[in-house]
């Protein structure tokens, strides 16, 4: 086969996808006219800091029996409390919570190579629960942390988590956004079928995503209907709406 006929293979084959494109969507903007509605999406993306940090910390101690185990923790419990003044806590940021204690289960080897398990002593543990605004002392209090828990192994704590506390401002601003977005889009897709966009009939949001501006951070679900990374400050938040017009010849 010359390069000629290659040439007019192509060019009929692409005549021929055009036309299967002109009749779908065609036949779309038919049933568009029939049902008289059209129904878009809309986004709306903006990027905010968070506000609020919170932090878990906390005290495990071991005793060999339940009292000896109580006070452990207390005097751990207080070095710890200590410690989180000197990090600059208020004792408005900082909560104490309710002492626990349970049966201590350690694991061994026996003499025939089986993993066993056995109860010695007690673990009585209790936390902190901490709350700030001001997330830059919560940052280098997380990072002092680790010195003091190589000191002390009854120490242990979680990453902090950063919120967004004026959510409903923030979806109510990305809602009229995305409806602007939607509107646009519907202008478009009329345009292109010859249609003009009528009244709004009718409207509802989808997902509500707030995700970490960082490739590597953790997204985790949430009540507000999508992701919401609270591992780190920079939020992107994202909101989607669909919408339903009337639409007119």
């Amino acid at each position: 086969m010359n390069h000629s006929s290659q040439n007019m293979i192509a060019a009929l084959i692409l005549a021929i996808g055009l036309t299967g494109a002109a009749w779908t969507l065609g036949s779309q903007f038919g049933k568009l006219r029939e049902s008289g509605v059209i129904t878009v999406k809309g986004l709306a993306e903006a990027e905010y800091k968070a506000s609020l940090g919170t932090w878990r910390v906390g005290i495990t101690a071991w005793g060999d029996n339940y009292a000896n185990a109580m006070s452990n923790n207390k005097k751990q419990f207080a070095i710890l409390k200590s410690f989180l003044q000197k990090q600059g806590f208020s004792e408005e940021e900082i909560k104490s919570e309710e002492m626990s204690v349970s049966s201590h289960t350690e694991y061994y080897t026996d003499e025939k190579g089986e993993r066993q398990s056995r109860e010695n002593g007690y673990d009585a543990s209790r936390d902190f629960s901490i709350s700030t605004q001001d997330l830059a002392k919560l940052q280098k209090a997380q990072s002092a942390i680790l010195q003091l828990r190589a000191e002390n192994d009854t120490v242990n704590f979680s990453s902090p988590k950063f919120y967004l506390e004026d959510l409903e401002t923030i979806k109510r601003t990305l809602i009229s956004k995305a409806t602007q977005d939607a509107a646009i889009r519907a202008e478009e897709f009329a345009k292109t079928g010859k249609m003009k966009v009528g009244a709004m009939q009718s409207a509802s949001q989808g997902s509500f995503d707030i995700q970490s501006t960082s490739p590597t951070s953790d997204d985790s679900s949430d009540s507000y209907g999508g992701g919401y990374d609270t591992s780190t400050i920079d939020k992107k938040v994202r909101l989607v709406v669909t919408i339903q017009y009337r639409i007119d010849d």
